[in-house]
Formats: C-alpha cells, sequence, structure tokens
C-alpha cells in the first residue's frame, strides 16, 4: 500500500503493563509501517509517545486499582498534553478502567477489545477460545464485545485461567517453566477440543510465552491487533 504520511497524527501508548508487552507492541508498529505501508526512512516512521506506567497489579484480584487508576489518569492527562490525536492501552485488562480516563481527556482512545472483535467478524467466526487475566475473564468485556457479532466464547476453567496467570507473571519476571509452558499448551489443545476455531490471547504477554507460528490464524494476537489498528489510523484514517 502507497505511503499516506499524516504529520498532524500522533498516537499516545499507556503501556508498561507489562514492558515487555509495551516493547513487542512498539517492535510489531514499526513491522507493519515497513510491510504495510512501505516505511523506509526516519520520517515514514509513525509519531508516538509511550508512558510505560509502573502501576500496581491488579491482574488476579482488584485490591490495589484505586492507585493504579489514579496514575493512569495521569499517564492520560500527560499524553494529552503532549499533543496525542489519539490514545490508546497496551493492556487488555486496564480496559476495565476505559470509561474512567475516557473521562479525563477529550482525545479518543482506540480500543484493543473492539478491534479483536472486528477481527473476529471479519473472519465470520463463530465460536472462539479466550485466555487472559483472571480479572479480565471476570469483567465478560470480551463475551460482550463478541456476542454483539453472534460469537459464542468458550472461557477458561478455573485450572486454565492459573495456568495462563502464571504464563503470564513469567513473561514480566522474564522467567520461563517449561512445565507451566506445556501445560499452557495443553489449556490452548484443550479449548480446540471444546470446538474454538481461534483462541484470542486476551492478555498481551501470552503472545511472548510462545511460538504460535505453526498455529496461523488459530489464535489471535492481541498486540498485534493493536499495533495494526495504530498504523491504520496513522497512515490511512482521515481523523
Amino acid at each position: 500500500m502507497t505511503k499516506q504520511i499524516n504529520n498532524h497524527k500522533k498516537i499516545g501508548i499507556i503501556g508498561g503493563v507489562g514492558p515487555q508487552a509495551t516493547a513487542f507492541i512498539y517492535q510489531k508498529i514499526i513491522e507493519l509501517a515497513q510491510t504495510k505501508y512501505l516505511a523506509e526512512n526516519n520520517d515514514d516512521f509513525p509519531n508516538l509517545i509511550i508512558e510505560s506506567v509502573p502501576i500496581p497489579d491488579f491482574i488476579t484480584d482488584k485490591s490495589q486499582i484505586e492507585e493504579a487508576k489514579t496514575m493512569l489518569i495521569e499517564a492520560t492527562k500527560a499524553l494529552t498534553a503532549a499533543g496525542a490525536t489519539k490514545l490508546c492501552i497496551g493492556s487488555n485488562t486496564v480496559h476495565i478502567l476505559l470509561e474512567d480516563l475516557s473521562k479525563e481527556t477529550d482525545i479518543e482512545f482506540i480500543s484493543m477489545i473492539t478491534l479483536v472483535g472486528k477481527l473476529c467478524q471479519s473472519r465470520n467466526l463463530k465460536k472462539v477460545g479466550l485466555l487472559g487475566t483472571p480479572v479480565l475473564i471476570e469483567s465478560g468485556m470480551y463475551v460482550k464485545e463478541l456476542e454483539k457479532y453472534g460469537i459464542e466464547t468458550i472461557l477458561p476453567t478455573e485450572k486454565q485461567l492459573e495456568i495462563a496467570d502464571r504464563i503470564i507473571r513469567g513473561v514480566i519476571a522474564g522467567e520461563q517453566n517449561e512445565e507451566d509452558k506445556q501445560a499452557y499448551i495443553a489449556c490452548l489443545n484443550e479449548m480446540f477440543g471444546k470446538g474454538a476455531e481461534t483462541i484470542i490471547l486476551a492478555c498481551t504477554e501470552l503472545p511472548l510465552a510462545l511460538n504460535y507460528e505453526a498455529l496461523g490464524n488459530r489464535t489471535i494476537n492481541s498486540d498485534e491487533v493493536l499495533a495494526e489498528g495504530l498504523v491504520d489510523y496513522y497512515y490511512y484514517s482521515k481523523n
């Protein structure tokens, strides 16, 4: 696709949840700018700002969510003041605070969950598996979004949630436990066995846990979906 540079646009990313996933999203933005929009020189790439916010953990329970929300509101205000023309959150779970953050700015957020839902619709999917943090699954955000398109969601069992939680924490800590990795692969296979046409990796750490290339379109990488939505906005969107 021909390059369409929009110098007036600036993307603000609330990241750091976790930092490895934010770096991965940034790398995907660079790759997509090159492959989809033919970026070659420095001034071809998107103008963006990243606020990597070291918020307290609320992926398993929400006891520290108010402290985290205060920090995320400050990040939203900082990105707005820095001239961002669109905002996004580089974390699925933090989308439970999207409405609160949106009240603090006039700048529109590009929702990762909305983008994933639209991708599932475009693929005419009818039944998908969902893996993510306990707090995200409990929120029902993805189930509600997918229901708009008549898509059935296979939710993880309590055991599968525990395994996903260990995998997520391992990625953040930079540790790989082979036993957990094999248990996680078994989770994926169990969901396929229940009829999942694809599995949404609805935590930005999960795409970093394995090489999913052999599965092709049988997994949806929420990090990549967000990255593509951001470059499409930057190069192609009229607003």
